[in-house]
């Protein structure tokens, strides 16, 4: 038995529609599926007639939903009153980002945070993006940063998870520079050049992929390496593997010393937004105060 599985039956009672539940809980149809036969096969029996649509609630499954709602209130009202006892814990702040912002965002973001509210406890934890969005619907943390841009999905209950604009950002193209001093690759190369990509079902992947459409790239690139993390593909381009689409942010300092070079174009070029979530089922005074600044700075 999971909890997990508990809130999904909870969601598909009220939805009635596998799809529906399945978003509202940020998780894939089929592993919401999987994680709702889980569930049935534990009880013994059907908590869902799927000879109607929307579905119903079988006489079991009836008989089982407030036992579920008991349950996972009286398990998250545990979970806060231990999280509770400690003072200097509440002190601290848990945050959890993306390993790219977490890397070449994240410390210089909080010094400034601290210089209006001086001294932060913090405790940062670095995930792709999945990790991330778990750990702030299953109310591991207390923030969430990650990237954001209208045409790839992300969290959208606003009411419990609001979000706020923290800083700007935009997707580029760059190269090393080769022995001769000169940039090793181009994008308006005859032959296709080597290229560094992120996986395709990750944020970075979709919109670097909307890149490559908007310049119409698809055959000026021929994959060699793929890795979801943007520093690694960074540490492989300066290695002269290829060329990437990377943050520019991420390549701020190796663009400036000359190690790195931007060799896309404007109107190629992706504007992202970096992103802070909440949820609002944590809250205590430091929170509340960070939270403030953040949506004010």
């Amino acid at each position: 038995m999971e909890i997990d599985w508990l809130e999904d039956f909870l969601a598909l009672s009220a939805a009635g529609v596998f799809a529906r539940a399945a978003d509202a809980r940020n998780i894939s149809q089929s592993a919401f599926t999987r994680r709702i036969k889980n569930l049935e096969n534990w009880t013994g029996t059907p908590l869902f007639d799927r000879s109607v649509h929307p579905v119903e609630l079988t006489a079991a499954g009836k008989a089982f939903k407030q036992t579920a709602i008991d349950t996972v209130a009286a398990l998250k009202q545990t979970k806060s009153d231990i999280r509770g006892l400690s003072r200097r814990e509440a002190s601290v702040l848990d945050f959890v980002a993306l390993h790219t912002l977490a890397i070449s965002f994240f410390p210089t973001w909080l010094t400034g945070m601290s210089s209006h509210l001086g001294p932060i406890k913090s405790r940062l934890v670095a995930e792709n993006f999945s990790g991330c969005a778990e750990a702030i619907l299953s109310g591991n943390a207390d923030f969430m940063l990650c990237y954001y841009h209208p045409a790839v999905p992300t969290i959208s209950d606003e009411n419990r998870y609001p979000s706020s604009t923290i800083a700007k950002d935009q997707i580029i193209a760059v190269s090393c520079v080769g022995a001769d001093g000169r940039v090793k690759y181009s994008l308006a190369a005859d032959n296709p050049v080597p290229f560094l990509s992120y996986p395709p079902d990750t944020f970075l992947g979709r919109v670097s992929q909307v890149c490559l459409e908007r310049g119409n790239l698809g055959d000026a690139v021929e994959p060699v390496y793929e890795n979801s993390v943007a520093e690694a593909l960074k540490s492989a381009c300066l290695a002269g593997l290829g060329v990437a689409f990377l943050p520019e942010g991420a390549a701020e300092r190796e663009l400036q010393d000359g190690t790195l070079h931007k060799i896309s174009r404007p109107e190629y070029e992706l504007a992202i937004e970096i992103k802070l979530y909440r949820s609002i089922e944590r809250s205590r005074a430091e929170l509340e105060r960070f939270w403030m600044l953040a949506q004010n700075l």
